[in-house]
């Protein structure tokens, strides 16, 4: 009967310690992210425009972050339509390239 007790008593353990693995591994990928909120730019990364610190900009502007490059860019919306257009034009023109004989 206590070898029953000891198997849970471990089993026990053995989640508690990977729960607890868990939550420090989250946490220092939220310190990392918060980390990287300090390093974002004024102003557009393309045309320098600077940001406007409103509710408004906040759901329109773009933050791209690479974590590997320890970067952060930001986009105004023009910018982001800009470039959007330029990568349609570019993927037709490709498909027109592939189709032809």
């Amino acid at each position: 009967m206590s070898d029953k007790k000891h198997k849970k008593k471990l089993k026990r353990a053995a989640k508690k310690k990977k729960e607890k693995k868990l939550a420090h591994d989250q946490q220092q990928k939220m310190r990392n992210q918060m980390n990287m909120f300090d390093r974002m730019p004024e102003a557009c990364n393309t045309c320098g425009e600077a940001f406007p610190k409103t509710r408004e900009a906040h759901m329109t502007w773009k933050v791209a972050v690479r974590n590997k490059e320890q970067t952060v860019r930001l986009f105004c919306p023009d910018c982001l339509d800009k470039a959007s257009k330029l990568v349609e034009e570019q993927s037709a023109a490709q498909q027109e390239t592939e189709e032809a004989p």
